[in-house]
């Protein structure tokens, strides 16, 4: 059988001892927060943190405001529809026509037909092109104000 022996002496040692003072109490509001996080991060971080978030605001409303589907310039899959319709349209008076004038006016129309879907085309190839203009000179623009922040960063260390 298995004897219980007790030692107070051995479980008093093994307690920690009691601190000298009360714990204090933490501050939970957002301001003590707010303010902790911007002393603790230090100027240049808070400025990273900003330049990035106007940046990605600003790419964000470039992206979908300069969509080239919303500037007239009609959707791809449209296209492929027009092209189609102006071909049946062509075979259609092509079986009516008689003779090499009434020939030529066809040709005409079709190639007006035609002549819609490559401006539409055209158009929306033009509106991409500005579309990813302006995403890269936000994306340069970020690239600079880094650079500054860096060069104005490592100003205030030398001083």
């Amino acid at each position: 059988m298995t004897t219980y022996e007790s030692s107070d002496s051995t479980a008093a040692q093994s307690l920690p001892p009691a601190p000298d003072r009360e714990p204090q109490l933490v501050d939970r509001s957002r301001k003590t927060k707010v303010k902790a996080l911007l002393a603790n991060a230090g100027g240049a971080n808070v400025a990273r943190v900003i330049l990035g978030a106007v940046i990605a605001l600003l790419l964000v409303v470039t992206w979908f405001g300069s969509n080239p589907s919303l500037n007239d310039a009609g959707n791809p899959s449209e296209w492929k529809s027009q092209l189609s319709q102006a071909a049946i349209k062509n075979g259609l008076n092509n079986g009516d026509t008689k003779g090499a004038p009434q020939q030529s006016v066809v040709n005409g129309w079709y190639a007006n037909d035609i002549a819609i879907v490559q401006a539409s085309q055209n158009s929306y190839i033009a509106a991409s092109t500005t579309r990813n203009g302006s995403l890269l000179a936000l994306v340069g623009l970020g690239f600079a104000g880094e650079l500054i922040i860096r060069g104005v960063e490592r100003s205030r260390r030398k001083r």
